[in-house]
């Protein structure tokens, strides 16, 4: 399935709606002027009290078409165009946040990274393992206080998204469907639809602002007419703007309603089909769908359910008419992932049958000072940490079973390699220890003298049990191989967002300080940073989405010759073989015709930022192009080196597009 294109249809459908959505506008402006002019006309008749009245004083009677004039119709519609405008750019500056703003509005619980909860952990370690699959970060879980099954993704990007689950999702399905879940909620954020949710959230919000407008008119009506009891004549008029706004409003709402729902309901067959596509099982994503069956139900009890029901794996609220489902019936999903279907539900998975089924999270999961020797070497987490992310996705995506990421051996090297690792996932998952984590990844070897200066640094600003830890540290990270470190950034992400604003502040400067210690930026201290900016800026800084501008690399293709440069420079030891590099992704992304040569790069990562950040303004499509270019460059020697996968890994993640699982292994 190609995700690229498949955005890029997201984009175009975004496009048609928004223009069903301006129609929707111009009928409601017509309406409202129509009833403006009614009321116009019929206050002057009540003025004059009759034509004859009006004849004697020399003066016409006021036909309707006479109420109708230009510049009445002007104001009244550019003031109605500015009102559904101004409320929907306010919801939609309120949803700016992140998703985790979505989260929290539907009264989610974030779950800290390092919970020792069984379930909350199984269903953090099956986040990570589908975040994997995806070749996407590890967003933060949210749980809502529901016994039904369901879940959403929410968030203008992948940066930026949190993923959320009903307590039912969480503890009446097995290991495997609930995988099928997260992996569809996984391909939402892949497919692009969670913009296109916020985006649909904002425009309704603006054209039931017009329903909200004519209540209170309504309100204040009946106020006023309280008061004053003889004055019901005068009254009138504003009863009848009041109630005509009111049902115009909902009027409008029920049809961008029926669009919603229509663009919903393919959205998800989209979805589940790349749930597969993720899991490489059906019976996943169709047992949770069964389970659902079953009697367990998807509906949330949130106040805000109407507003986001699109965002739902399941329908959030039972719709009594088709045409306003957001979701497809669950016999139909079933069907099209399962054709053979016998028609039987599932009964929800009991807690001693899931503990049977993943005794690695039973009771004392990460009880401190043990947890590294019970922690299953077949999980996903631990791929993270052996840096083999995506062969890890290659085989979480290939069977029914967890993933078998490690080589089999039985030494006591091996073992303590392996209780060493799990140990350092564990505090990358703490936001305490995660801060002390990436510290020390950016020291410098204990050799060089601006080791000792690091040191200093992180103990007079991050103060002296951080300075501890990062001394505990030192010799579990100078064992990890270059191409496991940047993989266990990425799993500290979620913890780093717990941060408080201070917290981050001071953590930022210190990584800066640490990066410019020796003065100068190598090629891991770049992607590290980048990375955490990618990902936790928006948490903590207002970040606007970034617009696509190019749907063709033309305009761009000086830009595409500097990033290409640099990653075939950086794999290749020889100018030539750089060179030949340079040539054979141009070729796999179909970037031939641009007529760009490789460009020796300089020891300043500037342009490389220059070009990134025009890059990022593609179309979906040629980032997908972009991607194949570069694996391409890397391969083109048969062997992918840690610098190459950290380079390109750091740069898809910049520009917003998953990698393709299993291209970044090696061989």
């Amino acid at each position: 399935m190609d995700f690229f294109n498949h955005q890029d249809r997201a984009r175009k459908q975004t496009s048609r709606l928004i223009m069903l959505f301006v129609l929707a506008v111009v009928a409601l402006v017509c309406a409202i002027n129509l009833l403006v002019a009614l009321i116009v006309w019929y206050g002057q008749g009540q003025a004059i009290n009759s034509v004859e009245l009006a004849a004697r004083a020399g003066q016409p009677a006021m036909s309707f078409l006479d109420s109708l004039s230009t510049e009445r119709i002007l104001t009244i519609s550019a003031a109605v165009v500015l009102v559904i405008s101004l409320a929907s750019l306010y919801r939609w500056l309120n949803l700016r946040g992140g998703g985790h703003v979505v989260a929290e509005s539907l009264g989610g619980r974030r779950l800290p990274p390092n919970s020792s909860d069984f379930y909350e952990r199984r269903l953090l370690n099956v986040v990570e393992e589908m975040a994997i699959a995806a070749g996407m970060p590890v967003p933060p879980v949210y749980v809502l206080n529901d016994d039904s099954i369901n879940a959403f993704a929410a968030g203008y990007q992948a940066s930026d998204a949190v993923v959320g689950v009903t307590r039912g999702c969480m503890t009446k399905l097995s290991r495997d469907q609930l995988q099928g879940v997260i992996a569809h909620e996984f391909s939402h954020i892949a497919n692009g639809d969670m913009r296109l949710n916020i985006r649909l959230m904002a425009l309704l919000f603006g054209i039931l602002f017009i329903a909200l407008i004519g209540r209170f008119v309504l309100e204040a009506t009946v106020h006023r007419h309280a008061m004053r009891s003889n004055d019901k004549r005068n009254s009138l008029p504003l009863w009848a703007i009041g109630l005509a706004l009111l049902v115009l409003g909902y009027v409008g709402v029920f049809f961008g309603n029926l669009i919603k729902a229509a663009v919903s309901r393919q959205r998800e067959f989209l979805a589940d089909a790349s749930a597969v596509q993720y899991t490489r099982n059906p019976a996943s994503i169709g047992g949770a769908l069964k389970v659902i069956g079953h009697g367990s139900g998807s509906d949330i009890s949130s106040p805000e359910r109407e507003e986001t029901a699109h965002l739902f794996f399941g329908s959030a609220m039972h719709f009594r008419l088709p045409m306003f489902a957001t979701h497809p019936p669950l016999e139909q999903r079933i069907r099209r992932i399962e054709p053979t279907w016998d028609g039987r539900y599932l009964a929800p998975q009991a807690r001693a049958e899931a503990e049977r089924d993943n005794p690695e999270f039973v009771d004392t999961l990460v009880k401190q000072g043990s947890a590294a020797a019970h922690i299953d070497t077949g999980t996903s987490t631990k791929a993270v940490a052996l840096g083999i992310a995506a062969a890890a996705a290659g085989a979480a995506t290939a069977t029914t079973t967890r993933p078998a990421t490690s080589m089999p051996t039985s030494s006591t090297a091996s073992s303590n390699a392996s209780a060493t690792d799990a140990a350092l996932h564990d505090k990358a998952r703490d936001p305490h220890q995660a801060r002390s984590l990436i510290y020390t990844l950016l020291l410098a070897p204990p050799s060089r003298f601006v080791h000792d200066q690091q040191l200093d640094m992180i103990l007079q600003q991050a103060g002296s049990e951080q300075y501890q830890h990062v001394l505990r540290l030192i010799p579990a990270i100078k064992a990890l191989a270059p191409e496991q470190r940047l993989p266990l950034v990425e799993l500290a992400i979620p913890a780093l967002k717990q941060l408080s604003e201070n917290q981050y502040r001071a953590f930022h400067a210190l990584l800066v300080g640490l990066m410019k210690a020796d003065g100068q930026i190598d090629l891991f201290e770049w992607c590290l940073f980048r990375l955490l900016s990618q990902y936790l800026s928006g948490q903590f800084d207002k970040v606007s989405p970034v617009k696509a501008r190019y749907s063709k690399p033309d305009p761009v293709a000086d830009d595409i010759a500097v990033l290409l440069s640099y990653l075939a420079d950086k794999g290749h030891d020889h100018p030539d073989e750089a060179a030949n590099a340079f040539q054979m992704s141009l070729a796999d992304g179909a970037f031939g015709s641009l007529g760009i040569q490789f460009q020796p790069p300089t020891n300043s990562l500037k342009p490389l930022n220059q070009s990134l950040t025009r890059l990022t303004e593609l179309y979906p499509h040629i980032k997908g192009r972009l991607i194949k270019s570069m694996v391409a460059c890397g391969r083109s020697d048969g062997v992918l080196r840690p610098a190459e996968r950290d380079l390109i890994h750091t740069i898809a993640a910049i520009l917003e597009t998953p990698v393709p699982a299993g291209v970044l292994t090696q061989g």
